[in-house]
């Protein structure tokens, strides 16, 4: 099965996190799809997300789906050696890291306004 995330396509820090990963990947393994896509609105409720929440993200991996904190800490080991540093966010509490999580996306269309288009080539490993 594909590791996928699902992430707000309209928000423009998400757009930069996208392309954010596709640069610092270690294998190309991850696949992308749009919460405002079909395949979302089809996949994600089978996984018991019957509301999808625009100001998450979801990883789905190995069968399961993460969001907010803990989905961006799974995601530490797909990128380059060098982050995983950022491991250490593990030791606070999902409550604590949720916390600054949704602090972020509450205010994410202030602090980034211009949107990053991921263009075509991207598009290779969009679902």
């Amino acid at each position: 099965m594909k590791d996928i995330i699902f992430y707000d396509a309209a928000c423009p820090l998400c757009s930069r996190v996208v392309r954010f990963i596709l640069k610092n990947e270690r294998n190309e393994s991850l696949f992308f799809s749009a919460l405002q896509g079909k395949h979302a609105r089809s996949f994600l409720p089978n996984e018991g997300i019957l509301e999808i929440d625009m100001k998450t993200f979801y990883l789905f991996k190995a069968g399961r789906i993460y969001d907010r904190s803990t989905a961006a800490l799974r995601l530490i080991p797909y990128l380059k050696w060098y982050f995983n540093v950022f491991l250490v966010f593990w030791i606070f509490p999902k409550v604590l890291r949720d916390f600054f999580y949704n602090v972020v996306s509450k205010y994410r269309y202030r602090l980034f306004k211009d949107r990053c288009e991921l263009g075509k080539v991207d598009a290779v490993r969009m679902l």
